[in-house]
């Protein structure tokens, strides 16, 4: 009987493993992002941010795991992509959701420090200007041309300060990931959860503890 009753939950295992992988995204024209140099090639030309917007992973017991990106360019809107990633490269960035994981300026240039989406336009005067608020603070704001960007950014009403700016001078020098002066970004950030919603309301369902559903299976039938 113990035999019998190890059978059938390797059995209930193995068909789920199974469905588990049935019910993955389909990795056929998935790219697989190993690192942060892996994550450039996947990335078109031009100017552009890399925000990180959903982490998901699929399996029971083997688990493979995809981020989700916006990436908004400068010149030519944007897209939403979907990577395979590492069990590591995707622990590494488990805070940064709704952060900017990666930025390509005109010059070519690149930086991978995690920040708030659209850093890299921020203080280009090819983007936009700076002005004086009723409160006598300087704070940002794009050229018509570029009036878009702020709500591909998922800025909803939040300007950019002059502070704000040099804070992530500071914090793109030192490689230290920036949330913003009150965490309006990232996994906690307001900003985030109201504009990259998916994330989060996925993570309020309540998760199946598989073993003691195979217990009861095995309590109730053998």
């Amino acid at each position: 009987m113990n035999m019998n009753k190890i059978i059938i939950y390797i059995i209930l295992v193995l068909l789920y493993l199974g469905l588990s992988k049935s019910l993955s995204p389909s990795e056929y024209g998935v790219n697989y992002v190993f690192n942060q140099q892996t994550l450039e090639k996947v990335i078109g030309p031009g100017p552009v941010s890399v925000i990180l917007i959903d982490i998901h992973s699929t399996g029971f017991i083997i688990k493979t795991y995809y981020h989700k990106y916006k990436v908004v360019y400068a010149f030519q809107g944007y897209e939403e992509i979907i990577a395979r990633t590492s069990s590591s490269y995707s622990s590494n960035h488990a805070k940064n959701i709704g952060l900017s994981v990666f930025r390509r300026y005109e010059d070519g240039k690149t930086n991978h420090t995690p920040l708030p989406p659209g850093s890299i336009f921020i203080g280009d005067r090819n983007f936009g200007s700076w002005y004086k608020s009723i409160n006598d603070e300087k704070l940002w704001k794009f050229y018509r041309a570029y009036r878009h960007l702020p709500s591909y950014l998922g800025w909803e009403k939040f300007k950019p300060s002059y502070r704000f700016y040099q804070e992530i001078q500071v914090r793109m020098n030192k490689n230290q990931t920036f949330f913003g002066f009150n965490d309006e970004f990232g996994i906690e950030g307001e900003i985030t959860r109201s504009f990259f919603p998916n994330y989060f309301k996925r993570q309020t369902v309540k998760n199946i503890n598989f073993k003691k559903f195979f217990n009861d299976y095995l309590k109730k039938n053998f």
